[in-house]
């Protein structure tokens, strides 16, 4: 049986410019504790699929880790914007193509332990370039790759991203690539 936490307290120790932290006092099931938890807006993640069936990725430094990832284009919501907005708006800013079909695959909670973050996965298809409208401290390499060879990569331990693990791996059994 599972038991609810209730919220005795709460605020804000932490705001910056992309999640706050709000620390929560609760009562637990074996008295008080303190919950931290990470609020994010959330975010879209594109797959992005060519008219040759490639998939568009992202190559770019992580400070966290201190190296370059292999991603699928992702980005922030703006406040109150919808998912479906928010990966039409970050595909064209970071890869300057703009999707002439956009189909929801899944949502889920990528660190549900200590935030809020729901993040959206969308296909796009009928791709039209245009130019992208990076952020000012934004610098990537623009990719195609086959999805075989995706998935290959993700086996090999090569990709590590977790939302692109996840988009990719749930398009492969939906069918969608």
């Amino acid at each position: 049986m599972i038991f609810e936490e209730k919220t005795i307290s709460s605020e804000i120790v932490y705001k910056g410019p992309v999640f706050k932290v709000r620390q929560h006092r609760v009562q637990s099931v074996s008295g008080e504790a303190i919950r931290d938890v990470v609020e994010h807006v959330g975010g879209a993640i594109m797959l992005a699929i060519t008219d040759e069936g490639k998939i568009l990725i992202e190559r770019q430094f992580r400070k966290p880790l201190e190296k370059a990832v292999l991603e699928l284009p992702a980005g922030k919501a703006d406040p109150d914007e919808a998912p479906e907005i928010t990966a039409a708006r970050e595909l064209a800013e970071e890869t300057g193509y703009r999707a002439g079909s956009i189909k929801h695959l899944v949502s889920y909670y990528p660190t549900c332990g200590y935030s809020s973050e729901t993040l959206h996965i969308y296909i796009c298809r009928d791709l039209r370039p245009g130019d992208t409208n990076w952020d000012e401290t934004e610098c990537l390499d623009l990719l195609e790759y086959e999805a075989d060879e995706l998935i290959d990569m993700i086996m090999r331990g090569e990709i590590k991203d977790s939302k692109t693990i996840i988009g990719l791996l749930y398009a492969r059994q939906a069918g969608e690539i």
